[in-house]
């Protein structure tokens, strides 16, 4: 009864406890489970933010059987973000898990591109190859793209 009167009080007041655990990160899915345990039954908003921007949002609501059997709320806190396919780049993005719009992790959530997770070392030279061609390809479409205006200008 006093649990449950804590609880109350807490809800009241704003203040919450969020539990979570995070049990996959690959380049395109972030999951686990997240709960209120002022307020198990509401399902926690999660997002994944890589500075102000979202990257992917939704809510902890998904049953899971080794919730209910650790006891854990009513076990439906599973999440599952499914992200946009990562910009091509060998650099890895760093993002924040936040839930009911607290961010909750300390340390970056390191998300690094399938492009890199397939081609490992070799994907920064890619990258700076790749960089060199686009720099090439933007530089001729420029030309040509200088050489039409003039035509239209000059009225042929």
């Amino acid at each position: 009864m006093k649990r449950k009167l804590i609880n109350l009080i807490k809800r009241l007041l704003g203040r919450s406890e969020l539990n979570y655990h995070i049990d996959t990160v690959t380049s395109d899915v972030v999951s686990g489970w997240a709960v209120n345990s002022a307020n198990p039954s509401s399902p926690c908003d999660i997002q994944l933010k890589s500075g102000d921007k979202v990257l992917a949002k939704t809510k902890a609501a998904t049953l899971r059987e080794d919730l209910v059997a650790a006891g854990i709320g009513n076990g439906c806190h599973g999440f599952t973000l499914q992200l946009d396919m990562l910009p091509f780049s060998a650099e890895a993005r760093e993002a924040h898990l936040y839930i009911n719009g607290k961010r909750v992790t300390g340390e970056p959530i390191s998300l690094k591109s399938s492009f890199t997770e397939v081609l490992g070392e070799f994907s920064i030279e890619v990258e700076r190859r790749m960089d060199a061609l686009l720099a090439i390809q933007n530089e001729r479409m420029q030309r040509e793209f200088d050489y039409v205006k003039q035509q239209l200008e000059s009225g042929k």
